[in-house]
């Protein structure tokens, strides 16, 4: 698979993340017009629980941010950084890291301008 068939399959991604972003959030809009018809002593703690569309819709909605960032050619940090929740951004920059090969880093000299440009000089 080439460079760009990733690209292309991270687009594809994006798209059907957002699909099923759209599919959760009419299942909790049902799930919500079901509830107001219980009683209310009853529906208080079934809304609490109801809340979990919302978070499985901002669960979707980042990953396709993040599939479509990458499929645009988005540096993986910067996509990273993105990422609005930030439990799942630290749980993709783990696995990003662990992804990049060892031999990226072998090499102290191909980091020494990076490394650089994060130093601030007081004078």
């Amino acid at each position: 698979m080439g460079e760009n068939d990733n690209r292309d399959l991270l687009a594809a991604m994006a798209a059907e993340l957002a699909d099923i972003r759209g599919e959760i959030e009419v299942a909790g809009g049902l799930v919500s017009e079901v509830l107001r018809l219980l009683p209310p002593e009853t529906r208080l703690g079934y809304l609490t629980r109801s809340q979990t569309f919302d978070v499985l819709v901002q669960r979707v909605e980042a990953l396709a941010g993040l599939a479509q960032a990458v499929a645009d050619d988005q540096p993986m940090d910067t996509a990273l950084a993105a990422l609005p929740l930030a439990e799942m951004a630290e749980r993709m920059q783990e696995t990003a890291h662990r992804a990049r090969p060892a031999t990226a880093a072998a090499d102290p000299a191909d980091d020494a301008p990076a490394a650089a440009a994060g130093v601030l000089h007081l004078f």
